[in-house]
């Protein structure tokens, strides 16, 4: 910043803002700023206006974005940026003197008028309360889907495999127990004896017994 005249001025734009493209991907936004100084006569004491004094403002990259789509022709203004005073030729070789002022930041005259500001801002990180709602909306639902899962695995263990399969109970109850004694469902116990082995020996003998 060394070597650089800093200038802040207020007055209202006096040209229509224009957008120009200096090259692919890179434009600006110029427009010619003017302010008139008023001042008494000390003779009739009245305020007249002074000479008016005109200056080009170029404004480049966000800045320009912002200009080109909020300020107008003769919005009061107020401009801070880097002065620039350098000779040239017009076209008919006549030696001028242009004055120019990069800007870096523009804003309303709010001491004319009013004006509305909203801001343009990237996505960034959350704020306490934003981090604190948003972890709450993620535990309730990985409640709800706990749930659901534990409702889809209880319907897995009623409906089971296939019927007939032996595997699971018909209740979903796990696998099935053995019933009791003597009830149809279970498996008779094989005797202690043998009925028939007992009859063919009684017979033997009385066959035994008869006389030839």
């Amino acid at each position: 910043m060394l070597n650089e005249a800093q200038i802040s001025l207020t007055g209202y734009v006096a040209t229509q803002p224009v957008t120009r493209q200096v090259k692919p991907g890179v434009s600006n936004v110029s427009m010619r700023v003017a302010w008139t100084p008023r001042r008494q006569d000390r003779v009739t004491g009245e305020w007249v206006d002074g000479n008016t004094s005109y200056v080009t403002v170029i404004c480049w990259r966000k800045l320009g974005t912002n200009v080109a789509i909020c300020v107008r022709k003769g919005d009061p203004v107020v401009i801070k940026g880097r002065l620039s005073v350098r000779p040239y030729a017009d076209k008919q070789g006549v030696p001028r003197i242009s004055v120019e002022v990069d800007a870096n930041s523009v804003g309303h005259d709010l001491s004319r008028g009013v004006a509305g500001f909203q801001r343009v801002r990237p996505a960034t990180g959350m704020t306490a309360s934003e981090f604190a709602a948003s972890g709450a909306a993620s535990n309730g639902q990985a409640a709800d889907g706990q749930a659901a899962g534990g409702l889809s695995d209880g319907q897995g263990l009623a409906d089971g495999p296939a019927s007939g399969s032996g595997a699971w109970s018909g209740n979903g109850g796990g696998p099935a127990d053995p019933g009791p004694a003597g009830s149809g469902s279970a498996e008779p116990e094989p005797s202690f004896f043998d009925e028939s082995a007992i009859s063919e020996q009684d017979a033997a003998q009385e066959a035994a017994a008869v006389p030839f």
